[in-house]
């Protein structure tokens, strides 16, 4: 980078990018006064980011070099060619052939949305792309829109409050079990561009519902950053899942920030998969958890090449018989680097936490580090935690080969099973291409 980029640049840009916004979206005033108020927290706000620094942000936001991007896409057939077999790719196209229950897709800032939803609205599943639901229920935006996170407690939080686009917004009525797993696929095609889909999801009480969340990016893209932002709020007994997939290439950095108030007696689980190769993953989701409430997150994470993770989870057991489990599975390879940070702090009697962390190093470069945090404010809480780093022991692929497995897929085979017990939710379609993806990798044809 050449061209120095200063704050005052970077703010004239996201001011002109609110503009845009705003009379894009049709949005309320109120909204827009929130988006100006993360400008002014923007130029404040602390730069915490271990990979992306201060200046190189500045750049993501002040050069874009967008490609073209379709103007009207109605439909999957309306994606550009490399899209197209991308999604084919990964197995999505079957998967809306037999869940027709929910699509929607986000290429930047458009949505695709299946009409099928729409039916089921009446029944009290609300699913819109998120500008939408400002517009239509604008009382139960407002009352849930940033109310977890403060806008300047970082610059990436300020810009994201600034500049969101997309996103989903998922109301499920008091009552509604939803039988069928509800679709969400992020896709970037503009190079350098920041992605900010809002994500806000109410579950009424004693509802049920799975949401699956993918993302990626085709491959002639260069440097990218996805800045997504979820909010969930489950209420009384409700019982959700989350399931996040992402594949993103080398030169993507992605930055999730997700947060849950999980109610009396509502359980969440939420299970991120992470497969490709991306330039860096930092995210430090946090979630409190009311009495005998439960939330469960599970990681799986393949590292590659030089991908960068560092992932948090902090739980916040403030109700009696509160309950948490913070578990990931790694597989570390060439000179990739996995750190897990887990924290759960017992606010309340007879709460509960684990946390686990199990590693599979694949090359003598990897590098995997765990720091557990077991924090309790009262004397009868049940915390622990476990963790496990190590290599493929020889045995192991002596006794395959043995069975006639050349190296190669007794390498997959161990690979797999190391894995498969955190894959037990994940439907079969996307479980079948979760497999393609760690043979490629194990054999480097990724």
């Amino acid at each position: 980078m050449t061209e120095t980029i200063t704050i005052k640049d970077a703010k004239a840009i996201i001011e002109n990018q609110i503009e845009e916004l705003s009379k894009r979206n049709r949005e309320p005033e109120w909204m827009t006064r929130i988006r100006y108020r993360a400008l002014e927290a923007f130029e404040k706000a602390p730069h915490r980011d271990p990979v992306i620094s201060e200046e190189e942000l500045l750049h993501f936001i002040a050069k874009p070099e967008i490609e073209g991007v379709p103007e009207h896409i109605e439909s999957i057939d309306d994606l550009p060619p490399e899209m197209k077999a991308l999604l084919d790719r990964l197995g999505i196209s079957e998967v809306e052939q037999k869940y027709i229950a929910g699509l929607a897709v986000q290429t930047d800032t458009g949505v695709i949305y299946n009409e099928f939803l729409k039916e089921w609205e009446k029944k009290g599943l609300t699913v819109l792309p998120t500008e939408e639901a400002v517009r239509r229920y604008p009382d139960v935006v407002k009352e849930h829109f940033l109310k977890l996170f403060r806008v300047d407690e970082s610059k990436l939080t300020a810009y994201h409050t600034a500049v969101w686009n997309g996103g989903i917004f998922l109301h499920v009525k008091e009552g509604l079990k939803v039988p069928f797993p509800l679709h969400l696929f992020f896709l970037i095609q503009e190079s350098a561009l920041a992605q900010a889909p809002h994500i806000i999801i109410v579950a009424e009480k004693n509802t049920e519902f799975h949401l699956i969340e993918g993302c990626t990016a085709p491959i002639l893209l260069k440097h990218s950053l996805h800045l997504d932002m979820t909010e969930a709020y489950f209420h009384e007994g409700a019982k959700g899942q989350l399931t996040v997939l992402q594949n993103w290439p080398e030169y993507v950095h992605t930055r999730p920030m997700t947060r849950a108030k999980i109610g009396k007696g509502a359980r969440f689980i939420n299970t991120t998969v992470t497969l490709g190769s991306g330039k860096s993953n930092i995210g430090d989701p946090r979630y409190w958890v009311d009495e005998n409430g439960y939330v469960e997150l599970n990681g799986i994470l393949l590292g590659q090449k030089d991908f960068y993770v560092d992932l948090g989870g902090r739980m916040y057991l403030q109700g009696k018989g509160a309950g948490g489990i913070n578990a990931s599975k790694a597989v570390i390879m060439d000179e990739s680097t996995v750190i897990t940070r887990g924290i759960i702090q017992a606010e309340a009697e007879k709460t509960r936490g684990h946390i686990s962390c199990d590693a599979l190093l694949m090359s003598d470069k990897a590098t995997m580090e765990t720091y557990p945090g077991l924090i309790s404010k009262v004397d009868d809480a049940q915390l622990s935690h476990e963790a496990a780093i190590g290599k493929i022991r020889e045995e192991e692929l002596f006794y395959l080969m043995s069975r006639g497995l050349d190296e190669e897929k007794a390498t997959q085979l161990i690979v797999k099973g190391f894995l498969e017990p955190m894959l037990k939710d994940i439907p079969m379609e996307f479980l079948v291409e979760i497999r393609k993806i760690i043979e490629l990798a194990v054999s480097g044809g990724m």
